[in-house]
C-alpha cells in the first residue's frame, strides 16, 4: 500500500479506503463504545492494520476493510483520521 499517496489523497478530502456512510457512522459512535471495541478486538485490529499495509493498493484495502466487522471498521476509520491529522499537523506531505 502506498501510504504517502493514500494520505495525500486524504488531505485533499478523498478517502480511498472508506465510503462516506462508514465514516459518518464511525464518528457518531461514543468514545466508550469504541474503547470497548478496542479492548475486546485489539488483536483483530492490529492484524487488520498489518494486513491492510501489505495490500497492493487502496482498492484492495477498501474491499478488505469492507469485509471486517462493522465495529472494527469504525476503529479503522478513526485510526486513519488520527494518522491523517498527525500528517497534516506535521506538514509531512507536499500537495501538488
Amino acid at each position: 500500500m502506498d501510504t504517502q499517496r493514500l494520505l495525500a489523497s486524504g488531505l485533499r478530502g478523498t478517502h480511498l479506503l472508506f465510503d462516506h456512510a462508514v465514516i459518518a457512522e464511525a464518528f457518531s459512535q461514543s468514545a466508550e463504545e469504541l474503547r470497548e471495541v478496542v479492548d475486546l478486538e485489539i488483536e483483530t485490529i492490529q492484524g487488520a492494520v498489518e494486513r491492510l499495509m501489505a495490500l497492493p493498493d487502496a482498492d484492495a484495502g477498501r474491499c478488505y476493510i469492507a469485509a471486517l466487522p462493522r465495529c472494527v471498521q469504525y476503529v479503522m476509520v478513526l485510526l486513519y483520521f488520527e494518522l491523517l491529522d498527525g500528517t497534516a499537523r506535521r506538514g509531512d506531505l507536499t500537495l501538488h
